[in-house]
């Protein structure tokens, strides 16, 4: 597992003892499972925003949302 994500994975399993149906349980399980999943690709772009974000780069942050904004591997 992607170590980085440790805490959101931490915070889904509180979430998912919490849940109070179905279906809430269901989409917890789904997302730590694309945590889970997280290919290297959507690794390194995801990083490089938080990067940019510290770094109050805004240009740079303009720049990631624009080139993931239509490339399907990154929703």
């Amino acid at each position: 597992m992607n170590t980085g994500r440790d805490y959101d994975i931490a915070v889904l399993l509180e979430e998912y003892a919490k849940a109070g149906s179905a279906s809430a349980r269901k989409n917890i399980y789904d997302a730590a499972m694309k945590i889970r999943n997280e290919s290297g690709r959507v690794r390194a772009m995801r990083e490089a925003l938080i990067r940019a974000h510290r770094n109050g780069d805004v240009q740079e942050i303009k720049d990631i949302h624009d080139y993931i904004k239509n490339k399907i591997e990154y929703k």
